[in-house]
């Protein structure tokens, strides 16, 4: 297993609890919408549940995130439905899908290398594809599966945060009614349901375009941290795979998961790696003192692109927004005080913010996205110690 990719197969680390809350919304007949911030293993997870689904379920993945239309949106997930492990097992069901896809002038060409969604014209127009030409295609071809199939798009808020730049919220109207459309459809429902996948809060951004009765058909879920014992359960399996000659104790796998203090495999993974290395470059069993040792190598200069994802994501937001939720981080960064909800009001206040950002909107994308959490309601802290001591020496 590597930090920060998919893992598959036997480098996965099961989420029971998880998996199961899905596939009971699944059975409902739910679609859901899974967010969770980067790094946390959603992905993984959705990978996995498309390897192993359960018994009368396919599962078709899409990855949309370089998508900025409605329309790049409709070919990427014909041409990932239409190249997907279950569609290529059924050339009945591929060649329906080819079918319906010209009745409504356009086709699906596939080349060894590529597979492009040709659009027809009329009258020498491109035609566009719309939202009740996706439900007729995908309808009659999938309705030849025994399977309901599961389409998991993932990073569908990215799209949605594209068309938003691009075209506006009346752009953003248009995407989501389509998507709401699908997913109140009762016939369609029968063969097709969704999984949308982010790791920008869907649901913050609806609010920010007051668009949230477009998305309140979808279930909420979310990818939750291990719980102490289950990270002790993954430190062993990680160590295991990568270099069972550790042996650590439960004091030194405890002093792991307080160092990190937010149970995702990914941080729990990169100090389990620095630990490897001092064993192979010492060559003598690790012992209590090195897990301190481990961490603190996280923040050397080599290494402080490890968390530089955090600061990147910032730049999604504007310009007066991103200044904001930095100094807005900057503060919760400060050593052994707690940050209250009447210190971040008062900073919305200043001059440089009061009239030109939604400071209710940027405090949601850091709480959503992961950078900080509230014990309680008028305290915020960074979800990570790791989070926080890297903010506070490269971050700002």
């Amino acid at each position: 297993m590597s930090t920060g990719n998919i893992v598959t197969g036997d480098d996965y680390f099961p989420r029971p609890a998880d998996e199961k809350k899905l596939w009971r919304h699944l059975s409902d007949g739910a679609h859901i919408l899974l967010l969770a911030p980067r790094r946390v293993g959603k992905s993984s997870m959705i990978t996995h549940i498309k390897n192993n689904p359960n018994s009368g379920y396919a599962v078709i993945y899409v990855f949309v995130q370089a998508c900025d239309s409605e329309q790049s949106f409709y070919q990427k997930m014909l041409r990932e439905i239409y190249r997907s492990e279950h569609i290529k097992k059924s050339e009945k069901i591929k060649n329906k899908l080819s079918e319906w896809a010209r009745s409504i002038n356009f086709s699906l060409s596939v080349s060894p290398t590529n597979l492009e969604v040709e659009l027809g014209e009329d009258k020498g127009v491109p035609k566009l594809i719309t939202y009740e030409m996706i439900r007729d295609v995908l309808y009659e071809s999938l309705k030849l599966s025994e399977d309901t199939i599961i389409i998991a798009i993932d990073e569908f808020p990215d799209v949605l945060e594209r068309i938003s730049e691009e075209q506006g919220k009346k752009g953003v109207e248009q995407f989501l009614s389509g998507i709401r459309a699908l997913c109140q459809d009762p016939e369609f429902n029968e063969k097709v349901q969704f999984i949308l996948t982010g790791s920008i809060g869907l649901d913050t951004l609806a609010e920010k375009l007051a668009v949230t009765d477009l998305i309140n058909m979808l279930v909420n879920m979310s990818v939750r941290p291990f719980k102490d014992a289950q990270a002790m359960e993954f430190i062993n399996f990680y160590l295991k795979k990568h270099c069972p000659n550790i042996i650590l104790n439960i004091e030194a796998q405890q002093a792991i998961i307080d160092g990190v203090g937010w149970n995702m495999p990914y941080y729990l993974g990169l100090v389990c790696s620095q630990l490897i290395d001092i064993f192979d470059e010492e060559e003598r069993q690790i012992e209590y003192s090195d897990i301190k040792v481990a961490i603190d190598n996280l923040f050397s200069p080599d290494m402080k692109t490890v968390f530089s994802h955090w600061r990147d994501r910032l730049n999604r937001l504007e310009s007066s927004e991103r200044s904001y939720a930095k100094q807005v981080l900057d503060l919760v960064s400060r050593d052994n005080t707690d940050v209250t909800y009447g210190e971040i009001f008062n900073l919305s206040q200043h001059s440089d913010f009061k009239d030109t950002i939604n400071s209710r909107y940027v405090i949601n994308c850091l709480l959503h996205d992961g950078y900080l959490y509230q014990p309680d309601d008028d305290i915020y802290q960074f979800t990570s110690p790791l989070l926080k001591r890297w903010w506070g020496r490269y971050g700002s």
